[in-house]
């Protein structure tokens, strides 16, 4: 196991609100008073409680009794949330499992809360039991919870400072919380440096006598100069996605510890000069332009990720300029274009549309007349890239015959036949498909000379 180097802190953290996002208490009373009459009024006076005493308005020992009598505890109760406590981990808690992993000889989890519920995640992170400082449970014979080991200090007030000071830890000691019992073992002289977490509660007295407020474990870890997972902490990273973001890209993000805004539409040149300015990461879709004087005003922009399959709306030589990377989904929406194209075929191919028209003026038109099948007619793909190739395999399956042309080297898939000049395509082709992107080297690919050169009755899909 690798350590920290010697002169890095011991960390003590603290359980509930901190390692995990719940309060044990509170989630006890879930399970114990499930279908008590007073049930509401008692979890309403138990988190009363819990917050006069993590604001310091109330001590924690006897805050502490107040709430196991009005719970009704049963050794079942204590069990079953143990059970799942893994899944009550703190999101940027979870992210840095390793941190914990490698320097458990110097952590320490010190707690008002139980031992049986905050053991299972002790484990999890590589924390020795004997690292582990908690209230024990009191039980009678038949389970119920009777108190606390009244011989603990940490039942008492300001156990906390009591029990650091007597482990005779090495120094400088961290102290991490989201309570006025975890600023206490500061003001006491027991630690030198307190954290305020505030990435489930922040608690404004609490946060006023911190030394340093943090939002995450990834921001207390690059605050104390300490080797996280990440080199840098991802709150500080601000993101903006523009057009419609998929809300699954805005949880995923968030819950990865990004900090993300998103606007609903599209920005022009002016706005987004002003929306971009402290931005590290831009998210955009096709309608929104990142120019090169958009550029010139992003003082942070690191990267610009397009939400589409195409980048023609940035300026891709003003991003390598300015060192900014650039990302897109070039198979995004590959297999809608596909079945789009594939459908509009055979759309146009059985008369479907004017006979709908028909159908619409009460005309009942039941005549084959100028109506195709696709099978045995030959596709010509202009474009033989993600959404080409594609559409060539599904065509083939159709049985359709299948040309295409593209200025870059393909590799054949199926038994499409690549041709060299366009004109031969369009020659032989009874439908001709354009799959090209907005590049300059495809301005005005196909015109009235182009249209001349297909078959006569051949179709057309842009």
């Amino acid at each position: 196991m690798t350590s920290l180097i010697a002169d890095t802190p011991v960390f003590v953290f603290d359980f509930d609100s901190t390692l995990v996002r719940i309060e044990t208490l509170e989630a006890l009373a879930e399970l114990s008073l499930a279908g008590a009459p007073d049930a509401e009024e008692r979890k309403a006076k138990i988190a009363e409680l819990t917050e006069l005493a993590m604001n310091g308005h109330l001590g924690f020992g006897e805050a502490l009794q107040q709430r196991l009598a009005l719970l009704g505890l049963r050794r079942e109760h204590v069990e079953t949330l143990a059970d799942r406590i893994l899944d009550e981990a703190t999101i940027s808690v979870r992210r840095n499992v390793d941190f914990f992993e490698r320097n458990a000889d110097r952590i320490y989890i010190l707690s008002g809360g139980f031992t049986e519920v905050i053991a299972p995640l002790a484990a999890r992170l590589g924390i020795a039991p004997d690292h582990v400082l908690a209230n024990e449970l009191v039980y009678d014979d038949d389970g119920r919870v009777t108190g606390v080991n009244e011989a603990n200090p940490l039942a008492r007030e300001n156990g906390k400072p009591t029990v650091i000071n007597s482990l005779n830890l090495q120094r400088p000691i961290v102290i991490v919380g989201d309570g006025w019992n975890d600023a206490e073992v500061k003001l006491s002289g027991a630690a030198d440096r307190f954290y305020a977490f505030t990435e489930i509660v922040a608690r404004p007295k609490v946060v006023e006598v911190a030394d340093a407020v943090s939002s995450s474990m990834d921001e207390l870890l690059f605050a104390e100069g300490v080797s996280g997972r990440w080199s840098y902490p991802r709150n500080r990273i601000k993101m903006l996605l523009l057009e419609n973001i998929h809300p699954a890209a805005v949880e995923r993000l968030e819950e990865a510890g990004y900090s993300v805004e998103t606007l609903k539409g599209a920005l022009d040149e002016d706005d987004l000069i002003e929306a971009i300015k402290g931005v590290h990461v831009l998210g955009i879709r096709s309608k929104s332009t990142v120019s090169k004087r958009v550029l010139e005003h992003a003082d942070r922009l690191m990267a610009v990720a397009a939400f589409c399959i195409g980048t023609n709306q940035i300026d891709l030589e003003a991003c390598a300029d300015k060192g900014v990377a650039v990302f897109n989904a070039p198979f995004s929406n590959t297999r809608s274009v596909v079945e789009l194209a594939l459908g509009m075929m055979i759309v146009m191919m059985r008369d479907v549309a004017d006979k709908s028209r028909q159908m619409h003026q009460g005309i009942w038109n039941k005549s084959a007349t100028g109506s195709r099948e696709v099978r045995g007619k030959t596709l010509g793909i202009i474009g033989y890239g993600a959404i080409g190739s594609q559409l060539s395999v599904l065509a083939e399956n159709l049985g359709m015959r299948v040309l295409f042309y593209d200025l870059s080297e393909r590799l054949a898939l199926g038994n499409a036949r690549r041709v060299r000049k366009l004109d031969d395509l369009l020659a032989e082709s009874d439908v001709v498909t354009l799959h090209v992107d907005g590049r300059k080297d495809n301005a005005n690919i196909f015109g009235r000379d182009q249209f001349a050169k297909m078959k006569h009755g051949a179709l057309f899909l842009n």
